[in-house]
């Protein structure tokens, strides 16, 4: 996998999202702040800038910057279904400390009142002693094998689990990561809009355009509002579903800020989320097997078929009986002088010792049903190892394809399609200054500008979730 170093950020990284075309390596000099300074002398007869402000400042602002790794920190720490799943540890030690345990004896006592026991004629002992049961065929060492095997498995368990939130940490940051982005490109392409109408302002007030088309202009800045909003709430969900997965309550309405959104800069070379677009990616055969080797759920499965065995080890022994001994002392307490002369002089105490041994016999039953189930068991347990390695290799395929696709397209919008979409544009705009086209042609190369910047947008999306499911398929984290 990959291993990059990430230099510690002491501030945030410039937060310019997919429309960083605009602002810096192909920013069109149409839109530069030397021309955008005109533009608030026109908002009194076109954009309500009261409105924007208002709406602005009822939005959420961020009340703090988290960072990747330190999302993944706390979702360890506080994350409901890993602290959930790691409880199973004690349940599973716990396991093993009951297989280990040694039978109790059993106490019993018998000790009778009343002729029974008092006169000859019944002859009732007393007696006292202990019961013991006596595990055979080594049943005592096999389940403490089992129970050491669900032990580990159980902690595999808890490794697939922090696997699986880690994972999810990393979708839920690269979509808060890409609604920042987002939020960011439509606050670009609205800059465009306003250029353009800037422009279509200047000539209606030298009388070389209708008012038509200043309010068509106005319009083409009017529609983001809408989009603003959209952004908004985008931000604010990333926000929240962020927040649950490190195992926070949200509590109110809040906007957490990412340190790092340097993949959706054109001119991005590292990022904490994904590898650079720029590097070379591994070779595909080299993927499989560290994942058979590493996959969680693929580790899981091995050791559930291992414990499996240990099962059927377990259901085996118990053809065998047990046998339950039983083992005391017993005495008369009769009538030293018994009535009705039953027995002539002095009746002494006869004491003695006993020893009973019991067991099962296995005539009618001899635990077939939970043989036949546990071996049953443990045979479906290859098939559905056989069945997840078929997965895996699939889902590695699948995702690395992915990965490598966006990586193409990524650098087909950085090196041609950005930069001529941005000319295009430009040229309209300045045909339609000097009068040479119509505003419908100007319209018409910035709405496909903006297309294009959106469409960058999802490539980058694209390439940060097939990122993480090339992480979850071969089941380690991205080492950046």
């Amino acid at each position: 996998m990959y291993k990059l170093k990430v230099r510690p950020k002491s501030h945030k990284t410039t937060n310019i999202a997919v429309a960083f075309a605009v602002a810096y390596t192909v920013l069109p000099s149409w839109a530069t702040a030397a021309e955008t300074k005109e533009i608030p002398d026109l908002q009194p007869q076109s954009v309500s800038q009261q409105a924007v402000n208002q709406q602005v400042q009822s939005s959420p602002s961020s009340s703090r910057i988290l960072s990747l790794r330190a999302s993944f920190d706390r979702a360890v720490e506080n994350n409901k279904e890993v602290i959930a799943a790691k409880y199973n540890l004690p349940v599973s030690q716990a396991g093993i400390q009951i297989a280990s345990a040694i039978p109790n004896p059993r106490f019993s006592l018998l000790y009778g009142f009343g002729p029974a026991f008092t006169v000859i004629l019944a002859g009732n002992p007393q007696q006292f002693g202990w019961q013991q049961d006596i595990q055979t065929a080594g049943k005592r060492t096999k389940n403490i094998n089992l129970a050491r095997a669900n032990y580990r498995t159980a902690q595999l368990q808890v490794a697939a689990v922090l696997f699986d939130v880690h994972n999810r940490v990393r979708r839920a940051y690269a979509e808060l990561a890409a609604a920042e982005a987002y939020q960011d490109l439509i606050e670009a392409e609205r800059k465009i809009a306003l250029a353009l109408m800037s422009t279509a302002a200047h000539r209606y007030e030298a009388g070389k355009a209708a008012r038509s088309e200043t309010l068509q202009a106005e319009l083409g800045v009017l529609q983001f509002d809408t989009q603003r909003n959209q952004a908004q709430a985008r931000l604010q969900r990333a926000s929240v579903a962020l927040s649950a997965i490190i195992g926070e309550v949200p509590k109110r309405v809040e906007v957490i800020d990412v340190d790092d959104n340097g993949i959706f800069k054109i001119s991005a070379e590292s990022t904490d989320l994904v590898p650079s677009p720029n590097r070379p990616l591994p070779l595909l055969e080299k993927l499989l097997p560290p994942a058979y080797a590493e996959r969680p759920d693929l580790m899981v499965a091995l050791q559930q078929a291992f414990a499996d065995r240990r099962a059927l080890t377990v259901a085996k022994a118990q053809r065998i009986p047990d046998l339950f001994i039983d083992s005391g002392y017993q005495f008369t307490t009769l009538k030293k002088q018994q009535p009705y002369n039953l027995f002539p002089g002095r009746v002494h105490n006869q004491p003695g010792v006993y020893l009973n041994v019991n067991s099962e016999l296995p005539i009618y039953y001899h635990h077939q049903g939970e043989v036949s189930q546990a071996k049953a068991t443990w045979l479906q347990d290859f098939d559905q190892i056989d069945q997840l390695k078929a997965q895996i290799a699939t889902d590695i395929v699948t995702s690395y394809e992915a990965v490598s696709v966006a990586r193409a397209n990524i650098a087909k919008f950085q090196k041609e399609l950005i930069p001529a979409a941005a000319e295009v544009a430009r040229i309209a705009r300045r045909s339609y200054q000097v009068g040479k086209t119509g505003l419908a042609a100007a319209i018409i190369a910035k709405q496909q500008y903006q297309q294009v910047l959106s469409s960058y947008f999802d490539a980058v999306v694209t390439y940060q979730n097939s990122w993480a499911d090339l992480e979850k398929a071969t089941g380690a984290p991205l080492q950046l």
